[in-house]
């Protein structure tokens, strides 16, 4: 069970505990000093040190908060615990289930369904399932990463993260397969960075029916994300449109990473499907 302790957003925070989640949200991490002075600053509210230190307590005892050379944080666990809680909440009361859209025996499984507004939003929650993944591996556990999609987005709106990310991946002794589903200039680009990054490579062409999806496979765990149309077709018509990233808009890429869209993110555990579609995939690199 998760206990939650979240402050009411557009009421007036008076409690120590919402208060200092409040100021974690926006910056962070901070000593009982730094937390104690921001709310005084911030909310201009006479709560004694005290109170905050005794707050700052029970939010570490719960989970809430992490603690590193006395600086406190908000616990990422926590947070991605949380709102799997309020997604598997929410899709209760869904009329359309869209969630639901694989097979009824997929709902019965592990799984947790996301909504970003863009591109780039995406990718960062993404980066940090993946990281969260790789840090919870337990010995003798599948540590393969197998990745199918259409459109090598991510190095070209967020480069730094992705080298960062799966340099990470090599210290935790993953091995990387991405397959890009079709054959265009900027794909082979992007399968040439994924190389120097230590994760093998395939350009094929099989082009999308109805909506674009992308699959990403680690280890027992299965995400897929869901573009809606208009998206998909904004990514297509830029991937087709330019041979190489000199020649690409910046300008362009960068409207469509930060455009508002409703972008489905649907992560579930299921060892004997993960295992299927990675072997259907790997058949390309043999």
């Amino acid at each position: 069970m998760i206990e939650l302790s979240i402050p009411q957003l557009g009421e007036e925070i008076k409690q120590a505990k919402d208060l200092v989640f409040s100021i974690l949200t926006k910056e962070h991490p901070l000593s009982l000093i730094e937390l104690s002075n921001s709310v005084r600053k911030e909310y201009n509210l006479k709560i004694t040190y005290q109170a905050i230190r005794k707050a700052v307590d029970v939010l570490h005892r719960q989970g809430v908060l992490t603690k590193k050379e006395k600086k406190y944080d908000l616990n990422k666990e926590w947070i991605l615990k949380t709102k799997t809680f309020f997604d598997k909440l929410l899709t209760t009361y869904e009329t359309g289930k869209e969630v639901h859209a694989f097979t009824a025996e997929l709902v019965k499984e592990n799984y947790a369904v996301y909504s970003f507004r863009n591109l780039f939003e995406l990718d960062n929650f993404w980066s940090d399932i993946m990281y969260y993944w790789a840090d919870h591996l337990k010995p003798g556990e599948n540590r393969k990463c197998l990745f199918y999609g259409h459109y090598v987005w991510w190095p070209i709106i967020n480069l730094g993260s992705e080298t960062k990310l799966y340099e990470y991946f090599k210290k935790k002794n993953i091995n990387k397969k991405f397959i890009f589903l079709r054959d265009l200039p900027l794909n082979h680009w992007g399968a040439s960075f994924y190389r120097t990054v230590h994760t093998e490579t395939k350009v094929i062409e099989k082009k999308e029916v109805g909506e674009m999806v992308d699959v990403d496979i680690l280890g027992d765990l299965v995400l897929q994300v869901k573009y809606p149309s208009t998206l998909s077709k904004k990514l297509r018509i830029f991937f087709e449109k330019y041979k190489s990233t000199k020649e690409m808009s910046m300008k362009e890429i960068t409207k469509i990473a930060y455009e508002s869209h409703d972008i489905k993110f649907i992560v579930f555990k299921n060892p004997a499907i993960a295992k299927n579609l990675r072997e259907t995939y790997e058949k390309y690199f043999t």
